[in-house]
């Protein structure tokens, strides 16, 4: 999860290590929220082009 902080969101990768646990289980949880947003807009922009 550190590396998908690191690739989308610009962290440095010990900023996410470093984190309380707390506060890595929200920074997670809004991490897969994103990639499941990202996949239904992808699903939508292809069947709006007559795909998938």
């Amino acid at each position: 999860m550190d590396y998908l902080h690191y690739r989308f969101k610009k962290w440095k990768p010990f900023e996410y290590m470093n984190l309380p646990e707390g506060q890595k289980r929200v920074a997670r949880a809004y991490m897969r929220q994103e990639i499941r947003d990202s996949a239904e807009e992808k699903k939508e922009i292809l069947k709006s082009f007559g795909g998938g």
